[in-house]
């Protein structure tokens, strides 16, 4: 059920996905996708946007109401008619850039750099609450680490303006990041797979003690059927031994 005038709501999508995404850490695969679940988590930072659901962008194109985008599984799809948002490369890019990374994959990142696993970009940002923003959305303790942005640029490694404060970059080599500081166990440590917790078995039973199941607390005889057909033979046993009575008494 739509808690928006339709209309409303529609400009209100439009201008996050397609006209403002940075502004919201969002951004455009070169194909014109970006996944759901990205652009669901954004919404859910405003309140009056936490209603928002699938069903409800299935609701506004079942009005008739047009939007920039269509579902396609589990992602947007911009349509045909409207024009992917254009990602220049950057001709100043800053001397820092910050990304919220994932406390299990710190190790990795110390070794291999960063890159992303899902998509063509990795989002990083010239405002270090805006990078722990996007990454608050799939983690809830995310480590803030810096970038030598210009240092990199310089370098030769190629950023494009995404918004005011987001930068796209492909991937970013380890000797271009400032770690923070974390002890090597520790961070081995996070980096392992959870463990499932193991089943304990049961203690065994002490000598001489009695452990009480569920068929101990039943009734004497509960739950048995009774015997009616024994019960009527015995009524019928009866009668008959009366009729011999009376039969030696005629005799």
């Amino acid at each position: 059920m739509l808690k928006h005038q339709p209309k409303t709501l529609a400009k209100t999508l439009d201008y996050i996905a397609r006209r403002s995404p940075g502004e919201y850490g969002l951004f455009w695969d070169p194909e014109g996708a970006m996944p759901w679940k990205e652009f669901y988590w954004a919404l859910q930072e405003d309140v009056s946007l936490r209603f928002v659901r699938q069903s409800t962008i299935q609701e506004l194109m079942l009005l008739g109401i047009e939007l920039p985008f269509a579902l396609d599984g589990n992602l947007l799809r911009l349509r045909p008619e409207f024009a992917l948002p254009a990602y220049p490369p950057a001709s100043d890019v800053p001397m820092r850039l910050y990304f919220g990374l994932k406390p299990k994959n710190m190790v990795y990142a110390q070794k291999s750099g960063l890159k992303s696993a899902r998509r063509r970009f990795v989002p990083v940002c010239s405002e270090r609450e805006l990078a722990l923003r996007i990454a608050r959305r799939d983690e809830k303790a995310p480590i803030p680490i810096e970038i030598l942005a210009r240092e990199a640029s310089e370098s030769g490694l190629s950023f494009f303006t995404a918004g005011l404060h987001l930068y796209l970059v492909e991937s970013i080599p380890a000797e271009f990041i400032l770690f923070p500081k974390v002890r090597q166990d520790l961070a081995e440590r996070l980096a392992a797979p959870a463990r499932k917790p193991e089943a304990q078995p049961c203690p065994p039973a002490a000598p001489g003690s009695f452990i009480v199941q569920t068929h101990h607390l039943e009734a004497p005889g509960a739950g048995k059927p009774i015997k009616k057909a024994a019960k009527k033979d015995a009524k019928a046993g009866w009668k008959k031994e009366g009729r011999k009575e009376r039969h030696k008494r005629d005799m």
